[in-house]
């Protein structure tokens, strides 16, 4: 047996535990990752191929997760651009294996745990191949299983389902969501047959359900087109995942058998390239722990005190019968971005064990939410902060006092978590009471359509609040008609979620362009205008030239955004002030600086005395409208609703340079080319004393403006 020492361990090595674990050693932890597989990701791995989602998926807008698990996926864009899940394991091995004070242990399955006290003094698993047992004695640990085994052999209550367990009990029947094996399709230049294993479905068999609760088929589906092949949920997902696995490997070879010798698809050409050997499994066990999230929490948008990161994901119901239920596939309820708080995390009776992942408490109504990896991978960055927090305190999590869960809260927002409603106080960031100048500023122009929207079927046209809570938008109307729209307000935009109704707005058009008024409610001062078009027939909305950083148009029925010309009226939206102002993402505004098409444009941060620096931080913009998930197939079913990125974000910063104005005059102290990432962090490698910082953008990945929402300028090393 060998034995590893350190302050925390995290089993499980999905989307959760592979951001706890960097998250823990970023900040200063000695952390061991144990996984049972032998690659990282969970469902996302090449394993078992799930693209991860989360809440711009669901239609929020402005809203895709960032943190440790953003700067995964950035760096996923950057060098995989077309999604291949095999890649996808390189940029989380890649993560983990070159964070300093990481240790990995791949393949290694936890079977028993050590309690005193209901207190985890150890954890122990066998390590496959190497016949080597590994015990892993930690300070403290984080539960990132997927199915809670830690927390569960620990002696933590669970639910399953609906039903309550504790240590020992018996489980009892209930419904759950099914689990899904998916494959991969290949398109040859020859004829391919198919023979399909004895165990496979029939043909009748897989025709039965087909055009039930929209249960399609195509020769084309691939990857998470087969979501929708489920089974398990009537079944005990743990204890029968063999039984399950083969039951689904029997529908999948069913159903291309289908596809393949029916006669009623195009498939001779086709052939399947990859098949899952592992099923994705979505429920099992929800720990019963301080505070379980509800559904009134998701649905009224819930302010927690602790709150320590969110969610925005449908909630998402599936048919506990799979594949066999009358009932639709899914039934997906839209939502808009809601916090979710460190409560989640803990059962206040086992001071050191933490919960992460889709195993964390929750009501089963809001779970349908959390479950997905997007908002999986934001809690294990949470719950390695709050671990963080309790070592440098020596407390339990429930024992934490409300300054210490807000240094914890501060803490994230610094590591590019996004905590609604939650601005910058560290007092540490030498930036807040810096006066802030730039080379210009942006403001939207009138000009000519740079092309049109068709508002036939509806639309709308989201845009923050002007001081002047007006704007002007241009429209092309065939012939002389009504233009219709109702507004809403909100704090984060959603096409599916639109906020609260606040009026009504019409215009009388002519034919020909039309330059129309639009008049802020005042229930839309601090937040979020929404001008939801009805459908208008031979109209179309004029689009811009440049984008308008925080203001989109587009339909509830897509996730493909475009960018209005729309004129705001008097307004800070891209004052160079705002990269202080203590936000660092779109929250009621846009909170960003934007210049003004040029060459190498500059902000300047200047204080009345001499500060020590030598880290600066800066918040960047990588279009948080568009989603960046792990892996996609080169085709996908629309009912998905998802709009894939074309290379990397135009408006991101790629060359970026530093200077310092220091006795001795201004000198550059730190450059970066080739950036990629979204929180970019610049070292000047020693310690700087200066009474101005300026960051030159020297070039974007394609727009002509530099694109800003925060800087943070710290001393670190002293």
């Amino acid at each position: 047996m060998k034995e590893l020492y350190t302050d925390l361990a995290v089993v499980g090595g999905g989307p959760a535990g592979v951001c706890a674990a960097l998250e823990a050693a970023r900040l200063g932890l000695e952390v061991v990752l144990i996984q049972n597989r032998p690659v990282l990701g969970g469902n996302s791995s090449s394993e078992i191929r799930v693209w991860t989602r989360g809440a711009v998926g669901a239609g929020n807008l402005f809203s895709e997760e960032m943190g440790v698990l953003g700067a995964l996926k950035m760096r996923n864009l950057y060098t995989n651009p077309d999604g291949n899940p095999l890649f996808w394991d390189d940029v989380l091995l890649d993560a983990v294996t070159s964070q300093p004070g990481l240790t990995l242990l791949l393949n290694t399955d936890v079977t028993e745990v050590e309690v005193q006290d209901r207190r985890l003094l150890w954890v122990q698993g066998s390590q496959q191949a190497s016949e080597r047992t590994w015990r892993v004695r930690a300070k403290m640990f984080i539960d990132a299983t997927g199915d809670g085994s830690v927390g569960a052999r620990a002696g933590v209550p669970y639910w399953i389902g609906e039903h309550l367990f504790r240590k020992d009990a018996a489980p009892e029947p209930t419904a759950l969501l099914g689990s899904s094996i998916l494959y991969y399709v290949k398109k040859e230049d020859h004829p391919v047959a198919f023979v399909p294993p004895s165990y496979a479905y029939s043909l009748e068999d897989v025709e039965a359900p087909l055009g039930r609760g929209g249960r399609i088929v195509s020769e084309t589906q691939s990857g998470s087109d087969c979501w929708w092949f489920e089974y398990g949920g009537l079944r005990n997902t743990i204890a029968d995942a063999q039984d399950i696995a083969f039951e689904l490997r029997r529908i999948v070879m069913g159903i291309w058998n289908y596809i393949k010798n029916s006669g009623r698809f195009n498939a001779a050409c086709y052939t399947l390239e990859w098949v899952g050997s592992l099923p994705g499994k979505r429920e099992s066990r929800r720990m019963d722990i301080a505070y379980l999230l509800s559904q009134e929490d998701v649905l009224r948008h819930t302010d927690f005190a602790d709150g320590g990161f969110y969610g925005g994901w449908y909630m998402d119901f599936h048919p506990a019968e799979g594949i066999g239920s009358d009932e639709d596939n899914c039934t997906q309820i839209p939502v808009n971005v809601y916090a979710v708080p460190l409560r989640c995390l803990y059962h206040a009776d086992f001071p050191n064990l933490l919960f992460a992942g889709r195993n964390i408490g929750t009501r089963r109504e809001a779970f349908v939410s959390t479950r997905v990896m997007n908002t999986c991978g934001l809690s294990g960055q949470a719950a390695a902060a709050l671990a963080w927090g309790c070592l440098r305190w020596g407390k339990s999590p429930a024992a934490l006092a409300p300054e210490e869960v807000e240094r914890i809260r501060q803490t994230l927002l610094r590591e590019d978590m996004f905590l609604p409603g939650l601005s910058n106080q560290d007092p540490e960031d030498l930036a807040r009471d810096a006066a802030v100048t730039a080379s210009s500023r942006y403001q939207p122009e009138e000009g000519p359509a740079a092309g049109w929207f068709s508002l036939e079927q509806g639309g709308f046209v989201a845009c923050p609040c002007p001081d002047e809570p007006r704007g002007r938008f241009l429209v092309r109307a065939d012939a002389p008609a009504t233009l219709q729209a109702v507004w809403h307000c909100c704090p984060l935009p959603s096409r599916l979620c639109p906020g609260q109704s606040a009026g009504e707005q019409s215009w009388q058009l002519t034919a020909g362009e039309n330059w129309l008024d639009a008049l802020f409610p005042s229930q839309a001062q601090g937040q979020y205008g929404m001008l939801v078009f009805d459908p208008a027939p031979g109209v179309s909305l004029a689009l811009a030239e440049r984008r308008a950083p925080g203001i989109l148009c587009g339909r509830a029925d897509t996730p493909e955004y475009r960018d209005p010309l729309f004129l705001p009226g008097k307004n800070s939206f891209y004052a160079p002030e705002n990269v202080v102002d203590g936000c660092s993402r779109v929250w009621r505004q846009p909170h960003l600086w934007c210049s003004a098409p040029e060459a190498a444009p500059w902000l300047e941060l200047r204080w009345d005395t001499p500060r020590t620096f030598d880290t600066i931080l800066l918040y960047l913009d990588p279009e948080l409208s568009m989603e960046i998930p792990s892996s996609r197939t080169d085709h996908w079913e629309d009912h998905h609703k998802f709009a894939a990125r074309k290379g990397m974000p135009p408006q991101l910063m790629r060359d970026v340079s530093v200077q310092a104005l220091t006795e001795n005059g201004w000198r550059t102290v730190a450059r970066c080319t080739g950036n990629w990432r979204r929180l970019l962090e610049l070292s000047a490698g020693e310690a700087v004393t200066a009474t101005a910082l300026r960051l030159v953008c020297e070039k974007t990945w394609g727009d002509e403006r530099a694109h800003l929402f925060e800087v943070r300028v710290y001393r670190q090393h002293r």
